[in-house]
């Protein structure tokens, strides 16, 4: 009669070989499943890149646009008076485009960065710091977007420049005029010897507007 151990060792091996086969057919079927999800995941994240790609190429292609419209703006406001219809709506056109162009969050390095100062001459005082600043913009287009196009003035093509004559609502008087101003570390607040028009703004430029009287020498009688 076998030895009753025998069928014990078998029946051992036997069971183990049916668990070693339920374990392995669970492991392949959890492999497979986490393949599958690879490959779908696979296909999302390829998706997705395309979808980034395409966002990409339209989000430049509108920053491109942008720059291309502002450069046409300004170029309309640098040569005509304020009091022409065109100017009225190229300054609100500008001044709208550039909150909308801001909203994009285009590359601060693409961007210059300045300060400015409007002074009413009746203690009131309105600083612009770290206001952005597309390249290639003079004091004067610097201003009208300041100002959302709230500005008065005169073109003199003979001179190539503005004289501005109003700024935010208070318009020069008998008395009373709009001077700018430029600072440097140096020589601190300087009156200019040009137009706006012609005082490009750089990265940390630092600009002014006082409204005051003048002295008999027609120079500003206050400093920022």
């Amino acid at each position: 009669m076998p030895d009753k151990s025998i069928y014990i060792v078998v029946v051992f091996l036997v069971a183990l070989v049916v668990l070693s086969s339920s374990v392995g057919a669970f492991y392949y079927s959890k492999y497979a499943q986490a393949n599958q999800s690879n490959t779908t995941y696979q296909t999302e994240l390829a998706a997705a890149l395309g979808d980034y790609d395409a966002l990409k190429g339209n989000y430049s292609e509108s920053l491109s646009l942008y720059n291309q419209t502002f450069a046409l703006l300004v170029g309309v406001l640098s040569v005509v008076n304020t009091t022409e219809p065109v100017y009225t709506q190229a300054s609100m056109a500008l001044s709208s485009l550039w909150t909308q162009y801001l909203s994009l969050k285009p590359p601060r390095s693409s961007l210059l960065s300045a300060d400015f100062l409007l002074d009413f001459g009746n203690g009131t005082l309105r600083w612009y710091n770290d206001t952005a600043v597309q390249p290639g913009w003079n004091l004067y287009s610097a201003t009208v977007v300041l100002t959302n196009g709230d500005m008065q003035a005169t073109w003199y093509p003979a001179y190539q420049e503005h004289f501005v004559s109003g700024i935010d609502g208070v318009s020069n008087s008998n008395t009373m005029y709009w001077f700018l101003w430029t600072y440097n570390a140096t020589a601190k607040w300087q009156s200019p010897q040009v137009g706006a028009d012609d005082l490009p703004v750089y990265n940390g430029s630092v600009f002014a507007w006082t409204y005051c009287s003048e002295t008999p020498s027609y120079a500003p009688a206050c400093t920022p």
